[in-house]
């Protein structure tokens, strides 16, 4: 009946209804594929943000691990330097002492990528290159003056790597804590 209200022949309509379910057809498949579209954006925009926060707990898992390992090479070398005569052996060379591994535990402590770091281990991290620097600088001074220094001098430098070793095992236990916060909120 609307064929005839229209003056169209159904051959005509036909070609309408055809060209219209086309129109329609098309129309469908542009928004299919822009939904697709979306959705992968999506889901990579998700996997991306999935893998920085792996590589940020697996950088904290790092700090923690080189910590720990500074810890026990620092606490190696202060029993290595545990007397007078101890120290003078290690500057004559007549006790091996590896200033080579300490260097190496001053460039990885400092070569840490700060910014690629949680907020959180930042601090801890520069504490970590600092202490570990300092004791450096405290061995190498023992070292260079051990033959000037006298009995309160040794005694000074005994009390410092004390406190250096305590320093290193307070900031081992904030690294674990601040990773502990990082891997739950990951």
């Amino acid at each position: 009946m609307l064929c005839f209200a229209l003056n169209l022949t159904s051959e005509e309509w036909a070609s309408w209804v055809q060209a219209i379910g086309t129109i329609f057809a098309v129309l469908a498949a542009a928004g299919i594929a822009v939904y697709q579209s979306r959705k992968q954006h999506e889901s990579a925009l998700t996997l991306h943000k999935t893998e920085q926060r792996y590589a940020r707990v697996q950088l904290a898992k790092t700090l923690l691990a080189l910590c720990r390992n500074c810890t026990k090479a620092v606490k190696q070398f202060t029993a290595q330097m545990h007397d007078r005569e101890s120290i003078y052996k290690i500057a004559i060379r007549e006790t091996y002492f590896d200033f080579g591994e300490l260097q190496a535990l001053q460039n990885a402590t400092s070569s840490l990528p700060l910014y690629s770091l949680p907020d959180s281990l930042i601090t801890h991290a520069m504490v970590l290159g600092s202490t570990i620097r300092q004791f450096r600088q405290t061995v190498d001074m023992a070292v260079q003056l051990h033959r000037s220094m006298d009995s309160e001098a040794f005694e000074e430098l005994f009390k410092t790597l004390r406190e250096i070793n305590e320093s290193l095992k307070l900031t081992c236990a904030d690294i674990e804590a601040a990773v502990q916060d990082v891997q739950r909120d990951a």
